[in-house]
């Protein structure tokens, strides 16, 4: 369709008034090192025509493209801004091949987040990002963290040039900002906005205002420009969040069912503050100096309330349906193991808060004289980022049923019987909290040169060199789970009724899914004031500790008992994890432009050739910890034989009350320790490559790119620490974990950092065939193909305790001996590795723009920009277990979806014009190895550990947008805008077996309302 449209329009545009805008190139960015050969945009070619201010964005866009000397896209930012978007990532999602994500990280697949996170180029992670054509993202800055108000074009490089600093398997990303010598004079602008919420009920402002002015001196002309900006959003969200389908027996036969679900709502503000600065200094014709200041600061907080009837022993209730491979599809889960006790309901509420800030100041020079250029630029980077996370969770009492039904495109989820939440009832269960810190810095000095040639074959040559040093430096405190008081551990466990007033609340998780979905029940959750970090030590006080000067008093009131120590160590004295890594690259290249003209059209061509040498040096210092205080047997034949010991489960309690502070008979209780270890590796590459560009008839351009990438590991894949700690299952004996009694050993759990990890490197092959029959009307097709070596993966770690400690082993007590042991056992986790086999990647992308311009008066303002992207790709040593411990194999990459496309709908029309934009993707895979869907579980009657790890994936997601505006004057303009019409509900799958998806989590959050009002001077 879209094509029909291309070629009915491809007749010479109706003229329209107004004047438009030329880019400019942006200190240090790398330039084009041809742009012949059909690449200019020469004005025999183009019919000589004014167009509305709205379309003339679209329309360099497009020039941008045809230009360049690779396989790229452009967006001009004054286009950007007519579509809604809250960030950088949601206007990058519009380009042809590029996707985001909904799911807060790869590492959070069940935290949601509206502005989006991740970002794909033809599916690939592995994107480069750049601002004027210097390094950037490495290092804490991320791209939620750039307000669009910031930029005026962004350049997406799909196919790879020797200049480019190295990086991008996937792709590369430009931000150009504005620059004072971009305006003719004094240039004053600003907006103003409101946000508005329909879920959170909440209105949002932002704000930004630009100044710039140019003049001329004694010494020469000087440019000046200043930006800031601050952006403020609220949003809110509600979820359900199923537990991984574990396999129970139903009528006869094996069944896979839910451990039950998490539900509840989110509440979340961002606030962003940017500072951008810029001075130009002209002293001569041929010389010119710069200067930036980039400023960015991020504030967020976010709430969270949730339920959380859980359990491994699950079993179903008479009247539920499975399919024909057992697979659970609705109907009610019971505890297996004691139905008629059900299924405790567990209620927690979290409070996130987290900060980063990044500055950047850049300086440089560009001089050119005749043939030679000569740019030079240093850069100094810093950033620092800080998260918190305080939790507390309670129990109440057991559902014997709780009703399930995943299947539909909303959760339908709630309680067989009676609940109501008690305050007699609900007591304290256990408190959680993390502090992570980052810090980085990066310096990084380049140098250019360029020759233009007068005639012949070759039209330029160049060459330069980079040398980045950088350094980050982490610390990680927690993630922290441990009990309150619970009568078991020496302190009272204490219920809401007679804990301190208003310290909990009744969370009614009222609209809940805005008011679609019936909220499973009420219960109590702590009060956010209760929840800040400031509140900790009172907190710990109060519900992990009893004496006679506390609110709790022990059973003795005489004694005291202090859970986490006196004067309060949340830690247990146990050393935060660290690291400090330094990875510097040096890097090199030269490339040469060509150009041939000929009679004979189809060796009229050109293009360039290069080659980029990398020297990548990491060394990582950081510390190996092995948490403590884990209680466990070592056997379920020592667990049987300690119950007998004591009397059996009858007699628990009263063993408990007559040996206080004693662990029970034949229990190991592991010891917390640490040790530093410095990883470093080396590694030379050469990265070749080759673009060409025919243009044999006008407007056709046919190009091909043949290149070399690589990107390195993230940061936190190659950090020297560590950390591990005991795992255990459940003991089945007496009620499982409620009675409190130790698990059964299952080996150890082991997350690790590798400073091994080599880059990735892909060898990519990239086809065009590019039509522009007439200004601003374009189709293009482009095929894709990567092959990637040293893939870095998440694979399972096929270890055991002896092989991985084998200097520093983690020790246990022995509770009968009080000796040191040191248990071996199977490593239960996953690492990063480089892949062993080659990971591959290919596709076809297709897109167009277009105006109805031979459609009658007002109607031609109607236009359309649509692309769609298909992609295949294998990732051989891609590892999962699915429920029943059986290896998955024939996984797709991450983030990696078949089937993208976006569509947009256009109208300019003198001073009125629309947007209504729908995007969509196809389910794409997030992770394989999510910390709540990768654990160990014994089906009922057997103490045999099933290892699972299962794929977590985003199901397919569309989302509709909208916006209208209307200019009033040259000066002043107004815009509305809709996000996510439609009101979609964001989802994410498990494959429990292969093939089986079932629904992971449902989430649904704010459509939003947006007035702005922008001026200019």
């Amino acid at each position: 369709m879209l094509a029909a449209a291309i070629m009915a329009c491809a007749s010479p545009l109706l003229a329209q008034e107004v004047k438009g805008t030329e880019a400019s190139d942006q200190g240090g960015a790398p330039k084009v090192i041809s742009e012949s050969g059909g690449a200019a945009i020469d004005s025999d070619s183009i019919e000589e025509v004014t167009v509305t201010a709205q379309r003339r964005s679209l329309e360099t866009a497009l020039e941008l493209k045809r230009a360049s000397d690779t396989v790229s896209d452009s967006i001009v930012l004054d286009e950007a801004g007519k579509v809604p978007s809250t960030s950088l990532l949601e206007i990058l999602q519009r380009v042809p091949g590029i996707t985001i994500n909904r799911v807060r990280s790869a590492g959070s697949p069940d935290q949601f987040t509206f502005e989006g996170s991740g970002l794909q180029i033809r599916g690939l992670s592995g994107t480069k990002g750049l601002i004027n054509g210097r390094e950037v993202f490495q290092g804490g800055l991320g791209w939620s963290d750039i307000g669009p108000e910031l930029l005026k074009g962004v350049t997406t490089y799909k196919a790879s040039r020797a200049d480019l600093i190295e990086g991008g398997v996937a792709g590369t990303i430009d931000l150009q900002t504005h620059m004072p010598f971009d305006f003719d004079g004094t240039e004053v602008s600003a907006a103003v906005s409101g946000s508005y919420g329909d879920f959170s009920e909440k209105t949002s402002p932002s704000a930004s205002i630009l100044a710039s002015t140019r003049f001329d001196t004694d010494i020469g002309e000087f440019g000046v420009l200043v930006d800031g900006a601050y952006s403020r959003i609220e949003s809110q969200n509600s979820f359900a969040r199923f537990q991984p389908y574990f396999q129970t027996e139903y009528q006869g036969k094996r069944a896979f069912a839910p451990g039950g679900f998490f539900a509840g709502s989110d509440q979340f503000e961002r606030t962003r503050k940017g500072f951008y600065g810029a001075v130009q200094w002209r002293p001569t014709e041929e010389l010119e100096f710069f200067h930036t200041t980039f400023i960015s600061g991020r504030e967020s907080v976010r709430d969270s309330q949730y339920i959380s009837p859980v359990s491994t022993s699950i079993g179903l209730a008479d009247g539920s349906v499975v399919d024909d491979d057992g697979v659970f599809v609705r109907g009610s889960i019971i505890n297996s193991a004691d139905p008629a006790t059900g299924i405790t309901v567990g209620s927690t509420s979290n409070h996130t808060p987290s900060e980063n800030q990044a500055r950047d100041f850049s300086q440089g020079f560009t001089y050119a004289s005749g043939p030679w250029e000569v740019r030079g630029t240093y850069q100094h980077v810093e950033t620092e980022s800080h998260t918190s996370k305080y939790g507390i969770s309670l129990n109440g009492p057991g559902v014997v049923q709780q009703y399930i039904n995943a299947s539909g495109s909303s959760p339908r989820i709630g309680f067989d019987g009676s609940f109501q939440a008690d305050p007699a009832t609900t007591g304290l269960s256990n408190f959680a909290w993390l502090n992570q810190d980052n810090e980085a810095r990066t310096d990084a000095v380049t140098l250019d040169v360029s020759y233009d040639f007068d005639n012949g074959f070759f039209k330029k040559a160049a060459a330069g060199a980079r040398v980045a040093r950088r350094k980050e430096s982490d610390s990680f405190v927690g993630t922290w789970w441990s009990a309150s008081g619970r009568g078991w551990n020496g302190v009272p466990q204490t219920f809401v009724a007679t804990a301190q007033e208003g310290d909990f609340r009744l969370e009614e998780f009222s609209d809940f899914f805005k008011g679609d979905v019936d909220a499973p029940t009420s219960a109590y959750v702590a009060d956010p004031s209760v929840l800040k970090g400031s509140q900790l030590e009172r907190v710990l006080n109060t519900y992990a500790a009893c004496a006679p000067d506390l609110p709790v008093q022990c059973s003795d009131p005489t004694q005291s008992s202090y859970l986490y120590g006196n004067p309060v160590d949340p830690t247990f004295g146990l050393q935060p994890s660290f690291s400090t890594t330094r990875p510097d690259t040096q890097s090199a290249y030269v490339m040469v432009g060509f150009e041939n003209t000929s009679a004979n059209p189809f060796l009229n061509f050109s293009g360039n050739v290069g080659m980029r040498y990398v020297r990548n040096e990491v060394e990582s210092v950081g510390n190996f910890v092995f948490g403590g205080g884990a209680t466990y047997y070592q056997s379920l034949e020592d667990a049987a034989a300690s119950l007998e010991m004591i009397g059996g489960i009858d007699n628990l309690e009263a063993w408990r009350e007559a040996h206080p502070d004693e662990e029970l008979p034949l229990t190991l209780t592991s010891v917390p320790s640490s040790f530093d270890r410095t990883e470093s590796y080396t590694g030379d590459y050469f990265l070749p490559s080759f673009n060409i560009k025919f243009a044999p008839f006008d407007n056709w351009i046919f190009r091909f790119a043949l290149t070399k990438t690589l990107t390195p590991p993230n940061y936190g894949d190659i950090r020297a620490q560590g950390n591990a700690g005991i795992s255990s299952v459940e003991n089945p004996y007496g009620g499982g974990s409620e009675s409190g009694l130790p698990g059964i050993f299952s080996g150890y759990g082991y997350t690790s950092g590798n400073s091994n990890l080599k880059p990735e490197i892909s060898l990519n092959k990239d086809f065009s065939v590019e039509w522009y029959p007439s200004r601003g009307t374009t189709m293009h097709m482009a095929l894709f193909h990567k092959a990637i070596d040293d893939k870095v993966l998440y694979n399972d770690v096929d270890y055991t305790a002896a092989d991985v400690f084998s200097a520093d082993k983690p020790m246990s007590v022995s509770t009968d001996s009080g000796e040191m042991v040191f248990v071996d056992g199977p490593i239960n986790g996953a690492a990063r590795i480089n892949s062993y086999k080659t990971s591959t990647v290919k596709g076809i992308e297709l897109g167009g723009r277009t105006y109805f311009d031979s459609l009658p008066g007002r109607l031609s303002g109607l236009g359309i920009d649509a692309n769609v992207t298909y992609i295949d790709s294998s990732a051989p040593d891609s590892l999962a277990f699915d429920m029943t411990g059986a290896t998955m194999t024939g996984l797709p990459l991450p983030g990696m979806s078949k089937l993208n496309y976006n569509a947009t709908m256009l109208y300019d029309w003198d001073k009125f014009s629309a947007r209504l934009s729908w995007q969509w993707r196809d389910r794409y895979l997030i992770t394989t190895n999510d910390s709540s869907t990768t654990n160990s579980y014994s089906i009922p009657g057997s103490a045999d550990p099933i290892q699972y790890s299962l794929p977590v994936y985003g199901a397919a997601d569309g989302r509709l947008d909208g916006s209208i505006a209307y200019q009033f004057t040259e000066n002043v303009s107004l815009k509305f805008n809709v996000a996510n019409i439609t009101d979609e509900i964001t989802e994410a799958e498990m494959e429990v077996l292969p093939g089986k998806f079932v629904t992971r989590s449902h989430f649904i959050s704010d459509r939003r309302y947006s007035l702005d009002l922008g001026i200019r001077f």
